[in-house]
Parts: structure tokens; sequence; C-alpha cells
């Protein structure tokens, strides 16, 4: 599944950013069959065809798996933060992408 939002919730942090993918998750049996790249093509060109500029997207800095994917998929390492889930806290990474840049990639 895949689930992102048109908006900006990083105005003061990053005001060149307006959309995110907020999360995108495949079964492990289902990673590596091209689904990811699909669904990750799918909401750029959603996001290019609103005219948006930058989007950005968060992973758990230890997630070597997914940063590698967000890598190939045209995405710039940007910053990092803290995060907790339950009582234990998590360094995520973030990952900016020009969506005209990242549209002419996808869509060779």
């Amino acid at each position: 599944f895949c689930r992102y939002t048109y908006d900006n919730r990083y105005l003061e942090e990053i005001e060149s950013v307006d959309c995110e993918i907020c999360a995108l998750y495949l079964k492990p049996e289902e990673k590596r069959k091209g689904i990811g790249k699909q669904l990750f093509k799918y909401i750029v060109n959603e996001f290019n065809n609103l005219g948006k500029k930058q989007m950005i997207i968060w992973c758990l800095k230890e997630n070597f798996p997914s940063r590698k994917f967000y890598e190939a998929m045209g995405g710039k390492y940007y910053s990092e933060k803290y995060i907790e889930i339950g009582d234990k806290k998590y360094k995520e990474v973030s990952y900016l992408y020009d969506i005209k840049e990242v549209y002419n990639m996808l869509n060779k």
C-alpha cells in the first residue's frame, strides 16, 4: 500500500516541499517485482499533473533496503530526525525529490 499527501506538513522546516509520500510498504514476498517502482511512478505522475514541485519521504535510518530504493528513484538525502514509536526512539532520514526531474527519469 501507499499513502501520500498533496500538502506540506513541513512548512517551517522545509518550505520548498509541497507533497509527500507518507508510507510505501510491500509484503516481503512481493518485493523486487517492480511493484514498488510502479506505485512510486503513479504518485510522481499524480504530483506532476497537479503541478507539485518538490516531494519528501522519510525512512528509518537503519532500513537500508528501502533507502537504496528511494535513492534509486532519484531521492537526494536531506536530513535526519528522531521519532518515537512506543517507548523507543528511532532515527529517520529524509529524501527530497524534484518532481519534474523524477517524472522525466521514470517516464523515459
